[in-house]
């Protein structure tokens, strides 16, 4: 998996829990539901790419309830951080590069719609190769690791 150097700190998931803790002794109301859900979904994510569980063991445990439940309120995910994602150099070249200039909240509809659209396909074609699982679930991971360093940055 190739890591944008701006990101590598975050992929140990040591670094990356540490951040989410940061994180959330800065937030407020809401916002802390939302670290909540989204470390425990990178706990599983990294379980899959990193430990060799197989996402059909995780695939459950994964949750979208607190993003569904802020955004049917009409929660502002812009307001976590109100400028716009940086332009790291590093993020050239890769899956990522589209992402400087973008909001918060659409990086974070992002993850979430990856996330459910893991939750809704896999169990239906999750023999299928042409999904890339173990792909998906990088990109998944790799978008978190964006958002925990926007939001410290």
């Amino acid at each position: 998996m190739s890591i944008p150097t701006v990101l590598k700190a975050l992929s140990s998931a040591g670094t990356a829990m540490k951040e989410f803790g940061a994180w959330k002794a800065r937030a407020r109301g809401d916002e802390r539901v939302l670290i909540a859900e989204l470390k425990d979904n990178l706990h599983y994510l990294d379980l899959v790419a990193e430990d060799g569980v197989p996402l059909r063991e995780v695939i459950d445990k994964l949750s979208v309830t607190e993003y569904k439940k802020l955004a049917n309120r009409g929660f502002n995910f812009d307001s976590i951080k109100k400028k716009p994602i940086e332009n790291y150099s590093s993020l050239a070249g890769t899956d990522l590069a589209p992402w400087p200039g973008k909001r918060t909240g659409e990086l974070i509809e992002s993850i979430y719609d990856k996330i459910n659209e893991l939750k809704i396909k896999f169990p239906y074609v999750e023999k299928n190769r042409n999904y890339r699982w173990g792909t998906r679930v990088n990109n998944i991971r790799k978008r978190i690791w964006l958002l925990l360093r926007h939001v410290r940055g």
